[in-house]
């Protein structure tokens, strides 16, 4: 009875040294990445920031778009104000 309890008790010992090993590991990789235990999740500064940059981005298209259809309009009406050019032959 004794042994099947040494057995299981070594068993949980092995996962656990296994697990803080995991652990250990994924620390040091945070470290080296000189993130030194900051989490990964964005906060809610850095998140409030992203949204920010895409609310703007999403601006900056609308304005792009709408020089764009103003531009290719005046260009529309330059060309039919101008008319056919005049045959240097004809005058």
């Amino acid at each position: 009875m004794w042994q099947h309890h040494y057995v299981i008790h070594t068993m949980r010992m092995e996962a656990l040294r296994a697990e803080a090993e995991r652990e250990e590991r994924w620390r040091l990789a945070d470290w080296q990445r000189e993130r030194s235990g900051r989490p990964s999740v964005p906060g809610p500064i850095r998140g409030a920031a992203a949204r920010f940059a895409v609310a703007i981005a999403h601006r900056a298209a609308a304005v792009a778009r709408l020089a764009d259809r103003v531009a290719s309009r005046l260009d529309e009406r330059i060309t039919v104000d101008l008319g056919p050019e005049p045959d240097a032959r004809n005058a």
